[in-house]
C-alpha cells in the first residue's frame, strides 16, 4: 500500500476513536445522567442523526469540489472545539436536555460532511486492491472505535467533563496525519455542475439508474431503518432498565459490537476479500436480523453481550461488501456523492429510526421493539435474494 494509504488510515483512527467516545458519552448524558424517558432518548439521538438526513448528499458535493485535505482539517478543529465547549458545560453544572441536543445536532452536522470526504479519499490512496484497501480502511476504524468506547467509561472514574476534553484531544491530534495527506487534483467540472442542488441530484441518479447499485442502496436504507435505532437507542435503555447497568457497561456493550465488526473485518482481510460480495452482503442482514430476534428474547447479561458480537461481525460483512460494491462503480468524478448515498441510506435513516424506536419502547418496551426491528429485516433480505440481482453481484 502506498505511504499515503498509512496516513489516511491514521487520521481515520483518530476520528473513529473520538467517535466511539462520543457516542457512549453522548448515550450515557441522557441516559445515565439526565434518567430521560424511553421517547426523549431517541428524540435525542434522532436530533444528534437528523443532519445525516439532511447535509449528507450536500457533503459529498463539497467532497467533489474541495481540497479534501484542507476540508477535513477544518472538521477535526471544528468537532474538537464542539467536544471541549461541552467539557465546559457539562462542568459548570449546565447539562441539559437542550444543551445536550444542541451539542448532538452540531457533532451530527461535522460527522455528515467528514464521512464523505474520506470514503472519497480511499480510492484515491489505496493502490490497486480496493476492497482489501476498503477492508483495512473498517478495521482500522473499527479498531479505534472500540478504543474509544472502551475509553468512555474513564468518566466513570474521571468525570464526564474531563473525559470530553479528552476526546476534544483526541481530534486535535488526529489533524497531525491528515496534514500529511496528498492534495488530489479535482477533476474539471461539468457546465450544468455550477448548482448544489443539481449536483446532488446527479449522485441520487446515477445510484438510481444503476441496476446494480439500486437495490443495494435500498437494503443499506433498510438496514439503517431497522438496525440503527435499536443499536443506539434500544441497547442503552436495555443496559440501564433491563439488566442495571451503569457506564462501564453501557461502554463494554457498544464496544463489543464493534469488537465483533474487527473481528468479520480481520475474516475478510485474511481471506483476501469477499468474491461473491452480493450474497454476503444478504447473509449478513439475514445474521443482524436474527441476532435482536436472540436479544428480544430477553437472555442473561453475558449472552446479550455475545449477541451484540454476532451483531458486529455481521455487520463487517455487510459494511465491507456494500462499500466495495460503490466503490467500484462510482464514476470517478461523482465518487464523493455516490459514496454519500451509501452514507445517506445508512446514517439518513437513523433520525426515523432512533424516534420510532424510543417510541415504540415507550409503548411496547424495548424487548418488543427489537423482535419487531428483527422480524421486519429478516423478511427484506430473503425477498431481494429472490426478486433482485443482488446475490449475484460479484
Amino acid at each position: 500500500m502506498p505511504k499515503s494509504y498509512a496516513w489516511f488510515v491514521a487520521g481515520v483512527a483518530s476520528w473513529a476513536l473520538a467517535a466511539g467516545m462520543h457516542q457512549v458519552l453522548f448515550s450515557w448524558l441522557v441516559v445515565g445522567e439526565l434518567r430521560e424517558s424511553p421517547q426523549w432518548v431517541g428524540a435525542a439521538q434522532t436530533f444528534q442523526s437528523l443532519p445525516s438526513l439532511l447535509f449528507l448528499l450536500l457533503g459529498g458535493v463539497i467532497a467533489d469540489r474541495s481540497n479534501r485535505r484542507r476540508l477535513l482539517l477544518w472538521l477535526h478543529a471544528a468537532a474538537a472545539l464542539a467536544a471541549f465547549a461541552m467539557s465546559g458545560l457539562v462542568g459548570g453544572g449546565a447539562l441539559g436536555l437542550p444543551v445536550l441536543i444542541g451539542y448532538g445536532v452540531l457533532w451530527g452536522s461535522i460527522q455528515a460532511f467528514a464521512s464523505p470526504a474520506r470514503d472519497a479519499y480511499i480510492s484515491e490512496v489505496a493502490g490497486p486492491d480496493l476492497m482489501r484497501a476498503v477492508t483495512g480502511v473498517t478495521l482500522a476504524m473499527f479498531v479505534a472505535s472500540a478504543l474509544g468506547s472502551r475509553s468512555a467509561g474513564l468518566g466513570e472514574w474521571l468525570g464526564n467533563a474531563p473525559t470530553l476534553a479528552l476526546q476534544a484531544g483526541v481530534l486535535l491530534l488526529g489533524m497531525l496525519p491528515v496534514a500529511r495527506l496528498p492534495s488530489v487534483a479535482l477533476p474539471p467540472r461539468a457546465a450544468g455542475e455550477r448548482m448544489a442542488l443539481f449536483a446532488v441530484r446527479e449522485g441520487l441518479a446515477e445510484v438510481w439508474h444503476s441496476a446494480r447499485l439500486r437495490p443495494v442502496a435500498l437494503l443499506v436504507a433498510a438496514d439503517g431503518l431497522f438496525f440503527m435505532g435499536p443499536f443506539i437507542v434500544l441497547c442503552p435503555l436495555l443496559v440501564r432498565d433491563h439488566y442495571g447497568g451503569a457506564l462501564r457497561d453501557l461502554a463494554l456493550v457498544m464496544m463489543t459490537l464493534t469488537l465483533g465488526t474487527i473481528a468479520g473485518s480481520l475474516v475478510v482481510l485474511l481471506r483476501g476479500g469477499v468474491r461473491r460480495k452480493g450474497r454476503a452482503f444478504l447473509l449478513a442482514l439475514m445474521g443482524v436480523a436474527s441476532c435482536l430476534l436472540g436479544i428480544a428474547a430477553a437472555p442473561p447479561f453475558a449472552v446479550f453481550v455475545a449477541l451484540v458480537f454476532a451483531w458486529g461481525v455481521c455487520h463487517a460483512f455487510f459494511f465491507n461488501t456494500s462499500r466495495t460494491l460503490f466503490q467500484q462503480d462510482a464514476s470517478p468524478g461523482r465518487r464523493g456523492r455516490v459514496l454519500s448515498v451509501h452514507s445517506l441510506g445508512l446514517l439518513g435513516m437513523a433520525p426515523v429510526s432512533n424516534l420510532l424506536a424510543g417510541l415504540l419502547a415507550d409503548a411496547v418496551g424495548p424487548l418488543a421493539t427489537c423482535a419487531v426491528a428483527g422480524a421486519a429485516m429478516l423478511v427484506l433480505p430473503v425477498l431481494a435474494w429472490g426478486t433482485t440481482p443482488v446475490a449475484s453481484l460479484e
